[in-house]
């Protein structure tokens, strides 16, 4: 382990660039759907628009991971996309009909989807150069990001006309943040890998085949997790309430992260990944089911479950992969896991969220797409159960419960 004062970084530091980019997240993400909602577009486009960013996940910000891993950059690259990003937030208040706001949302996605898997893969690297425990560092996104959204939900309820200059200011906040932390570069022989230079494919980054599996879990509990994040601003009108009760949920499920994250290491330890993966689908699925019941008491005990449908995926999915990437490809490691979680399973809870709202209702729409997350969620412990048992022991793996 490197210990000196160019490639460590402290606890608060990297504490605070945590808190940072959800305070970006926070700022801009839970409220796009009543956003949208207010400009008077219907749930289907709706859920094109919240699919933006996660196609731009899908598309460009795998180019962002390999030019920060090529380059052994990851700092400048991110402080670059949040400056980009900052520039083009405002051209949200110059869009008010569906295409427009298409191509804005296309335009900011393609820099701002591409921070957190760079920032994960930078801030876990630097802990472990240093010493520290991620799970206490990421505690401030989740702190951070409770406190905004309760604050911004307040405050786009008296003057909705401030969200995007908001996010702007944060964006510029985040990058010059992030410019203040140490680079962490690679090994100079690290390239050299011949399973890294010469592999081809998704695989090829990683030292375990069990990565596709960790990869679906991740996909079905994200899926379910991401129908939530798109349609609950909407559902929230349609009974009456405004961004207030948004932000009040959206708080609520960031706090009860704070449990799982003093004590996810021991989870782990005492689990294993993929067992908490398998776990946390099916309480996704439980997720909707309350949530969906329109309830306000019922939704915040909901909401709480984003402990252990949220956030043990995260932790249980960076730390596979921190621990399963060749050391060269470590963004690249972090930006596949992002592309599952905030790409295409959110490309599939908006897509299909929408047109099932649409069809059945925005009540039916959170039951139907809660019995399709179990379906698949026994569908895939079936087959890794299957794949357990016929595949050769690997040392990295976790065998499920």
């Amino acid at each position: 382990m490197m210990h000196n004062a160019k490639t460590n970084a402290s606890m608060t530091s990297l504490f605070f660039a945590n808190v940072l980019y959800w305070v970006c997240a926070g700022v801009y993400s839970p409220f796009l759907s009543a956003h949208y909602t207010s400009l008077g577009l219907s749930a289907a486009q709706t859920g094109i628009l919240l699919a933006a960013t996660p196609v731009c996940a899908l598309a460009i910000q795998p180019l962002w991971s390999t030019i920060a891993d090529k380059l052994g950059r990851r700092r400048a690259v991110i402080v670059a996309l949040c400056l980009a990003a900052a520039v083009l937030a405002p051209l949200y208040y110059l869009a008010s009909t569906f295409v427009p706001v298409l191509l804005v949302t296309f335009a900011f996605s393609a820099f701002f989807s591409g921070l957190l898997p760079l920032s994960d893969s930078l801030v876990i690297e630097l802990a472990d150069r240093s010493g520290l425990d991620f799970s206490r560092i990421r505690m401030g996104g989740t702190i951070g990001y409770a406190i905004v959204v309760l604050i911004v939900g307040r405050l786009l309820d008296m003057a909705p006309q401030i969200q995007f200059t908001v996010v702007s200011a944060a964006l510029v906040v985040f990058a010059a943040h992030m410019w203040r932390l140490p680079e962490a570069g690679i090994r100079a022989n690290a390239a050299d890998d011949p399973k890294v230079s010469h592999g081809k494919g998704l695989l090829s980054l990683f030292t375990s085949n069990e990565i596709a599996f960790v990869l679906v879990f991740a996909f079905i509990s994200s899926a379910a997790i991401g129908f939530i994040g798109a349609f609950l601003g909407r559902y929230a009108v349609e009974l009456g309430e405004g961004q207030n009760l948004v932000g009040v949920l959206s708080a609520v499920s960031a706090a009860s992260e704070i449990p799982i994250l003093l004590v996810s290491s021991k989870l782990v330890r005492r689990f294993g990944e993929m067992n908490l993966l398998i776990f946390s689908c099916f309480m996704a699925a439980l997720r909707l089911v309350l949530v969906g019941t329109g309830i306000v008491p019922v939704m915040v005990c909901g909401q709480l479950l984003q402990s252990v449908s949220y956030m043990t995926v995260y932790y249980s999915c960076v730390t596979y992969i921190a621990n399963h990437t060749y050391e060269d490809c470590r963004a690249r490691g972090q930006s596949a896991f992002a592309m599952v979680q905030s790409g295409l399973s959110v490309v599939v809870a908006n897509l299909f969220g929408g047109w099932a709202c649409d069809a059945l209702g925005t009540h039916a729409g959170f039951l139907a797409f809660a019995l399709a997350s179990t379906i698949a969620a026994v569908a895939a412990l079936v087959a890794y159960v299957l794949w357990r048992r016929s595949a050769a022991p690997q040392p990295e793996g976790q065998a499920a419960a």
